[in-house]
């Protein structure tokens, strides 16, 4: 009840200050998108107003202020374990200021403070008993975060970028590219493709939105279309642990991710973004189990069993990808009208990932019908293949007679939404998704889902 009146009373508040706003709207924000600086003024897309002028005056000055709530609610009227409901949400609060620009001349560069916190339940954790969850915006310990606090530093004319402090590996590694203001991947639900190809975040140190780790990042620009960056981030595995989101200390340490990238932008003969091509890979120290380790995690009835089974440990682990994007139709601006395509692939370490292969593709229209420019349909497939080695252990310990431990496989799922910009800084997104061979066992149930998400910014 408690989560449901906060909605209500942000909606009301969002009415009040952004009734002004009534030209053509433009997609909220997504999710897992933190934009990388402060963003020039756009009074529309402020759901609580400009407080009379006062905030329009700062961004002008360079201190940006940034905020949403997020709601995702989910059912599978069929399919899964069960049949269930959940609801999860998200607040984020946050600011930017360009020391730049506040401060002339000095050649400084940028701060940012996030901070989000997380409630709710997750459909497939209670019911569908999935890998891929079909609510993005659940999960890291449902408690208060330090999203980010960070400092961005140009050097070169800005052919080199440092970032350090508390930062997200998922703000600049096998992250969504940008059309239409927006991170694509995050037009839509299911965690497989929101926020970043799933696979780096399961099987790694891996940090991904709302967490946050110590690190520094650096990126070459040798030229507008080319781009160089590596970083070290602190793994710790207690930051995305309930009550532990606002920790600054090393306990939890368990060793250091270290991620390199290089990418190629496409652009038109005007200059304007049309494509990325990326790849990059990383190696993590930490000492890490054989995937044999979380057999438990997919028959939690034979637990004393699998726990009892030798679980050898390797030092580092280690992992690729590859991301495509590619505008087929129209343009990438705010508002232009669009088709886009994206596809990646992702490979894990076979000694310790849980994920050995994912892949996922999807296709996005920006601008709909007469009148809706800023509406966007969106189509996307995902796949998992689970580790083959837990497959060969599961084959032997039915060969022993152990008939009730399940058989795993892959994990697919495909999603089809429609967002619908209500206003500038309300956006709501029906859509459904079909998980099938639900944490790649064959015998659970295909699941349906029927699903909305809701984004307030203010």
């Amino acid at each position: 009840m408690r989560r449901v009146l906060f909605a209500c009373a942000l909606a009301f508040f969002a009415c009040a200050g952004g009734a002004a706003a009534q030209s053509a709207p433009q997609p909220a924000p997504s999710p897992s998108a933190i934009p990388a600086g402060p963003q020039p003024p756009d009074p529309k897309s402020w759901g609580f107003g400009s407080f009379g002028g006062a905030r329009t005056r700062l961004a002008e000055q360079g201190i940006s202020f940034r905020g949403h709530y997020v709601a995702e609610s989910a059912g599978n009227p069929i399919g899964g374990l069960q049949q269930g409901t959940a609801y999860a949400s998200e607040l984020m609060l946050g600011a930017d200021v360009d020391l730049a620009r506040a401060i002339p001349h000095s050649g400084l560069g940028t701060l940012h403070a996030t901070f989000t916190e997380r409630e709710g339940s997750s459909l497939s954790q209670n019911a569908i008993g999935n890998l891929l969850t079909v609510q993005e915006i659940y999960g890291d310990g449902l408690t208060p975060h330090v999203t980010e606090l960070s400092y961005d530093q140009p050097f070169l004319r800005d052919a080199i970028d440092v970032s350090l402090g508390r930062i997200i590996t998922e703000n600049d590694f096998a992250d969504s590219s940008k059309y239409w203001g927006g991170a694509i991947y995050c037009d839509y639900q299911n965690n497989g493709i929101c926020g970043t190809p799933i696979a780096a975040p399961v099987n790694s140190g891996y940090v991904a939105y709302p967490s946050s780790a110590w690190g520094v990042r650096v990126r070459g620009n040798p030229s507008k279309s080319v781009y160089l960056e590596s970083g070290a981030y602190q793994v710790n595995t207690l930051y995305g642990t309930r009550g532990h989101g606002l920790s600054f200390g090393l306990a939890g340490d368990t060793g250091t991710y270290l991620p390199v990238e290089a990418g190629f932008l496409l652009n038109d003969a005007k200059g304007a973004m049309v494509g990325n091509v990326r790849f990059g890979g990383y190696y993590d120290t930490s000492v890490a189990k054989d995937p044999g380790s979380q057999l438990a995690r997919f028959d939690p009835g034979d637990a004393s069993l699998l726990n009892s089974l030798p679980t050898p440990s390797y030092r580092g682990r280690s992992g690729e990808w590859l991301q495509f994007d590619h505008l087929l139709s129209g343009g990438s601006g705010v508002h232009d009208p669009g088709v886009a395509f994206f596809a990646s692939a992702e490979y894990g370490d076979p000694q310790t990932s849980l994920i050995s292969f994912f892949g996922d593709a999807g296709v996005i229209r920006h601008g709909t019908f007469r009148g809706r420019p800023d509406d966007l349909v969106s189509l996307g497939y995902a796949y998992a293949n689970i580790n083959p080695r837990l497959r060969d252990i599961e084959s032997l310990l039915e060969s022993e007679g152990n008939t009730s431990v399940p058989i795993t496989g892959q994990e697919q799922m495909v999603e089809a939404n429609y967002n619908v910009a209500v206003t500038p800084w309300l956006v709501l997104r029906p859509g459904a998704q079909y998980v099938f061979h639900p944490n790649g066992i064959a015998t659970v149930k295909d699941a349906l889902v029927l699903d909305l998400s809701t984004t307030i910014s203010f």
